[in-house]
């Protein structure tokens, strides 16, 4: 896994309405320091009080987690590993749907709505180089600590080779792409989703930190500009079209599909 800094240090949203600290765990002072410089956000020692209110990001030894209302989110790549043995991984939807017809080498996927990677996991999985954009610097610092992580565990560290974090807005880089990529992925339902009374608490503790996509259509356009054969649109499955365009073909499922625009003669 390569994670690629951007020239400037991210920031927290500044429209999040909780605050939000970083606590160091005995033994991790340094990195949280640089978490909390990265952040912008307040160091706190392993046995500072911390407002009840807030978002706590704590580096320990078990890695990074963000915590708050009596919830505890620490991304593990290892979840998915029943999802992507061999017998099962050829089934995966979202590996039909991003699948190319002769294609000389690996798929080049960007993902342009990374979140917590674990889509991007499943493509890298089924073999694809992925590049995953996120635009959240606490989600993308979570994702990042759990790749690092990941590339240090043998059974993940070969799919996690194949994954490249990139913070920041996704519409920048999908404009300052070296050369097109195979596939373009879009999930805009993030993080809105899910809003049962049963939704898991990962996705509570994310909602916290990001506010629903709302530049669906503006994302759509630069993923279509950034000249791929093929973009994919995760959606509910009797959710409305993104920005009204039409898919050549869906993968569907149960509870979500995948709308698949082809932009080339030779997509599949």
């Amino acid at each position: 896994m390569r994670a690629e800094r951007p020239s400037m240090p991210g920031r927290v949203n500044p429209e999040r309405q909780r605050p939000l600290a970083v606590k160091a765990g005995r033994g991790f002072e340094k990195e949280a320091g640089e978490l909390a410089d990265r952040l912008g956000a307040p160091l706190l020692a392993a046995d500072d009080a911390s407002d009840p209110d807030a978002l706590i990001l704590h580096r320990g030894a078990a890695g990074l987690s963000l915590a708050a209302d009596g919830m505890e989110l620490r991304q593990d790549f290892r979840e998915l590993l029943p999802r992507v043995r061999p017998d099962r991984l050829a089934r995966e939807l979202l590996v039909r749907a991003v699948r190319l017809k002769g294609l000389a080498g690996p798929l080049r996927v960007v993902d342009a709505t990374a979140g917590l990677g674990e889509d991007a996991f499943i493509m890298a999985a089924s073999g694809a180089e992925v590049l995953l954009c996120e635009s959240d610097p606490v989600i993308c610092a979570l994702l990042e600590d759990a790749l690092s992580r990941a590339g240090r565990d043998p059974e993940l560290a070969p799919v996690a080779a194949r994954m490249t974090v990139r913070p920041g807005d996704s519409l920048k880089t999908l404009a300052a792409l070296d050369a097109p990529p195979d596939v373009v992925y879009l999930d805009p339902m993030f993080p809105e989703r899910r809003k049962s009374a049963a939704v898991k608490k990962k996705f509570q503790l994310l909602h916290l930190l990001e506010r629903p996509c709302g530049n669906g259509e503006e994302l759509l356009v630069a993923a279509i500009d950034a000249g791929p054969r093929k973009v994919v649109v995760k959606r509910p499955a009797k959710g409305p079209l993104l920005a009204g365009r039409t898919p050549s073909h869906r993968v569907a499922g149960k509870a979500v599909r995948f709308d698949c625009i082809a932009l080339a003669q030779a997509a599949g």
